[in-house]
């Protein structure tokens, strides 16, 4: 039977299947995007000037004690930060509606002023706890909520405590 595990737990010290090195790096970062995100080789080519820009971003906001944890751990929430990041911000290439089509789909470029915290009319009524640390978040954190990969990454954050604003 086999150790996989996908993706890698905290401090597993095993390189996940998109890594070839425990630091992150363009060639990892392209091969997660195009396996687990599943991102159409033809919607992002390898030589994009974008992956480097979304990777030096994500490494720039992601906690340093994550490598503490584990370098795999840490590569993976710097590569779902990167995804979210071009999920966001990534022009379609000519002909092509990938990214437009995502970002419709989830309403990542619709404005949301907070989370819904109730609603109701005359004969329904809705409501949720609001955590509390979602009024601590700022915009760009708000967004990151808006899609799988910034979520997984907030996680990771979160899980590191206050230490950042999130807990």
């Amino acid at each position: 039977m086999s150790a996989f595990c996908f993706p890698p737990l905290p401090g597993m010290g095993a390189l996940a299947p998109w890594q070839t090195s425990t630091t992150p790096n363009v060639t990892d970062l392209y091969t997660f995007l195009t396996t687990v995100a599943g991102i159409p080789t033809s919607a992002l080519p390898s030589d994009s000037a974008y992956i480097p820009w979304a990777l030096s971003y994500a490494e720039e906001m992601t906690l340093q004690v994550l490598r503490f944890v584990g370098q795999d751990y840490y590569c993976f929430a710097v590569y779902c930060l990167a995804t979210s990041f071009l999920i966001n911000w990534c022009p379609d290439q000519p002909g092509q509606t990938y990214f437009a089509d995502l970002r419709k789909t989830w309403n990542l470029t619709g404005f949301t002023g907070g989370i819904i915290q109730s609603t109701a009319d005359q004969s329904t009524s809705e409501s949720m706890l609001m955590p509390e640390f979602l009024s601590g978040l700022t915009i760009g954190q708000l967004q990151a909520l808006k899609d799988p990969f910034g979520r997984q990454w907030l996680a990771a954050m979160a899980d590191n405590g206050p230490i950042w604003g999130i807990s």
